[in-house]
């Protein structure tokens, strides 16, 4: 797959290390905001194109995604496993409601 990391490497923890080891070698200065930036002006925006366009997702695109969603993590100090349990948890919670064309929670 790359250099950082192998196909056949599926632990999330191993995978956010390397996107980690990958991004430092890229640019090494980055902060979180920075990657939230990224996400949120660049990356989101592509995923949401390719779905119009193409009436699908795009691999590629949700993948940047999730990098620099991980990358985040890594870079705030934040195990994504136990902030996605804990959102989960939280989400189960809820009442949900479809309004404007968006899933919301309730309360």
């Amino acid at each position: 797959m790359s250099k950082y990391i192998s196909v056949h490497e599926t632990d999330l923890s191993v995978i956010s290390r390397a996107i980690m080891k990958w991004a430092d070698t890229i640019m090494p200065d980055r902060t979180a905001a920075d990657a939230i930036k990224k996400l949120s002006m660049e990356e989101v925006p592509e995923l949401w194109r390719s779905l119009k366009e193409d009436g699908e997702i795009d691999e590629g695109e949700i993948a940047d995604v999730l990098i620099l969603a991980l990358d985040i993590c890594e870079l705030s100090g934040i195990n994504p496993m136990e902030a996605i349990h804990q959102k989960m948890m939280v989400n189960c919670s809820r009442k949900w409601k479809f309004e404007y064309g968006v899933l919301q929670h309730k309360d």
